[in-house]
């Protein structure tokens, strides 16, 4: 009994250990002004997608985000970002998205290379 209950536990913290193996944070540059912008930006990134956790900062213009590697990639969270209409530091946003943003949202957008 004593055996099973170790290879048991054993089993659990080995499946603990590769589930937050595949996890990644990271913190990137995300252009916005306002609250709006918060909220499309935070919105444009779904747990059903591999998002655990996102927090775009305001003054910072910065989005912190964990994700599960094994069902998105920076450079895919990044382009949804830029689909919401929001550049970013790994992809940008088109004019037509940008264009659609409220006046508000409009923030100055860096210059393009």
């Amino acid at each position: 009994m004593k055996n099973k209950l170790v290879l048991i536990l054993f089993g659990f913290i080995i499946s603990l250990t590769s589930f937050a193996q595949s996890n990644k944070s990271q913190t990137f540059k995300v252009y916005g002004n306002c609250d709006m912008c918060k909220s499309a930006i935070e919105s444009a990134l779904k747990k059903k997608d591999g998002v655990i956790s996102k927090k775009w900062n305001m003054k910072e213009k910065t989005l912190s985000i964990t994700y599960d590697q094994t069902k998105i990639n920076i450079k895919q969270i990044a382009q949804k970002v830029a689909d919401a209409g929001y550049d970013n530091e790994f992809a940008s946003a088109s004019d037509q998205k940008y264009n659609n943003l409220h006046q508000c949202c409009k923030y100055k957008r860096p210059v393009k290379k």
